[in-house]
């Protein structure tokens, strides 16, 4: 697992109490943030909540992670209780063993966010697709993309294609939450794709990164060629 010797370098430190933190995804790509626990009882924990708006407004959160110290890593009435309020997994470990136990929610509302880019299967127009589908907009299945199209000059991503997701083209002064973003990424023809979820920011899946929401600005807004509406 990824930041294993961090998080446990962070077990050691708040031992015997339970220590806590908090994984996310920053611009694509994954990272460990170590919280402070303010719980009254070395056997519970409570994430220190200004350190977790903090994370919340500067990453996507995919797990929430603690420790179990000198105990097995089985999850408590109150883990499975809190993890399916927030509906973000738990990443349970026991220590110092670090045997990990994921406990995951009845609803995750993470499952978005930090996943892997696998070509045709979890890549910018699937997160596109799952994105929208939470917001009742249904785009239809794929065609059957050929990888790194447009470099053999296609583009599945033209205007009369978009016309078919019962999308129209809107100006890009004129954007609004759930509109699609159509880009080109070092090419000329469109290659990449992503959902505008306002005040800056949107939803997209790059390649070789995690699933994530990221500014716009500075790097994608130039690289915008159009933006599209559901014709509801």
């Amino acid at each position: 697992m990824k930041f294993l010797e961090e998080i446990q370098e962070h077990f050691e430190q708040e031992y015997p109490r339970e220590a806590c933190g908090i994984l996310g995804v920053v611009k694509g790509k994954q990272k460990w943030f170590p919280c402070t626990n303010i719980a009254p009882d070395d056997e519970d924990f409570i994430i220190d909540s200004d350190e977790y708006l903090k994370v919340s407004r500067t990453s996507d959160i995919t797990a929430i992670v603690h420790s179990h110290p000198d105990s097995p890593a089985t999850a408590s009435e109150t883990d499975r209780k809190y993890c399916n309020a927030l509906g973000i997994p738990y990443y349970i470990f026991s220590y110092p063993e670090m045997d990990l136990n994921i406990v995951s929610p009845n609803k995750n509302v993470t499952e978005l966010y930090g996943r892997e880019y696998e070509f045709g299967v979890t890549d910018c127009f699937e997160a596109l697709r799952d994105y929208l589908e939470q917001q009742n907009i249904i785009i239809p299945a794929r065609l059957m993309f050929e990888d790194d199209w447009w470099e053999k000059g296609l583009d599945y991503f033209t205007e009369e294609v978009i016309k078919d997701w019962n999308h129209y083209p809107v100006e890009l002064s004129d954007i609004e939450p759930n509109d699609v973003l159509i880009f080109k990424i070092g090419a000329d023809k469109n290659n990449h794709c992503g959902v505008y979820l306002g005040d800056d920011i949107f939803y997209h899946h790059a390649y070789n990164r995690l699933s994530c929401r990221e500014s716009l600005y500075p790097i994608w807004y130039k690289s915008i060629t159009g933006v599209y509406r559901y014709a509801a």
